[in-house]
């Protein structure tokens, strides 16, 4: 059995935990939108602050860790059983062993969950356990103009400097222009393996689609997905 032991030196994890879905800052400039983003932006906070002196859990289940919390913490916790199954993720095979000292709650998430592809996401007063696609919320479609990434590229002749008779005319002599048939970026299936190269994400999840012709690049995915993808898409040029 292995056993994680951790010091109190991980304060400087305050700040943030990976495996908890939305920023508590974010979450508090948009609090005047309601009292929903306001309970958002406090249980948000008091995962990624709130600390334990000890958690120490043998052969647990999931089940036993939330209650376990709900129980030490006060709050809410809900595991969204569908989408977790949906997505051929086994509940019933989730072992906790641990043994912690001083740490956040959002730590011991992250801890937990991580290592299984989910993730704990904050709804108003609500600790939701799902996974890191259904975190990131629905899906959206968008297209990309990639032309000026496909287009075919071609070396130039460079301008005659020799002195030639007026009238003169090279003709089939004449050097032709030559396209360059070594660039990537003519195969359209390089932009999408790129984007995968170039953005982490679910790509497999249901729903989403990532596929491109020469002229547009179709996407699929969250909101977050695609602005990282636009991004993506803007660096590609520099690679041309």
């Amino acid at each position: 059995m292995r056993r994680l032991v951790l010091s109190a030196i991980l304060s400087a994890l305050l700040l943030g935990v990976p495996g908890l879905v939305g920023s508590p800052r974010s979450l508090a400039r948009d609090a005047a939108a309601g009292p929903l983003e306001r309970r958002s932006a406090e249980l948000l906070a008091g995962l990624a602050t709130r600390r334990l002196s000890e958690v120490k859990l043998e052969n647990a289940s999931l089940d036993d860790l939330l209650t376990w919390l709900r129980t030490v913490t006060g709050w809410n916790y809900l595991v969204k059983r569908p989408v977790i199954e949906k997505a051929g993720i086994d509940l019933a095979a989730i072992r906790v062993n641990l043994e912690l000292r001083d740490v956040t709650v959002g730590l011991v998430l992250d801890f937990v969950l991580g290592h299984h592809g989910l993730v704990a996401k904050v709804e108003g007063n609500i600790v939701y356990v799902t996974t890191r696609a259904d975190a990131l919320g629905k899906p959206i479609f968008r297209l990309y103009d990639v032309r000026h990434l496909t287009w075919q590229k071609v070396d130039f002749v460079g301008p005659d400097i020799d002195l030639l008779p007026s009238g003169f005319d090279a003709g089939e002599a004449a050097p032709k222009e030559v396209p360059v048939e070594d660039d990537p970026f003519l195969d359209p299936q390089h932009i999408v393996d790129l984007v995968k190269e170039m953005v982490t994400a679910e790509w497999e999840a249901e729903g989403w689609v990532l596929t491109a012709t020469k002229t547009y690049l179709a996407v699929k995915a969250p909101l977050a997905i695609q602005r990282r993808v636009a991004l993506a898409v803007a660096q590609m040029a520099g690679m041309k």
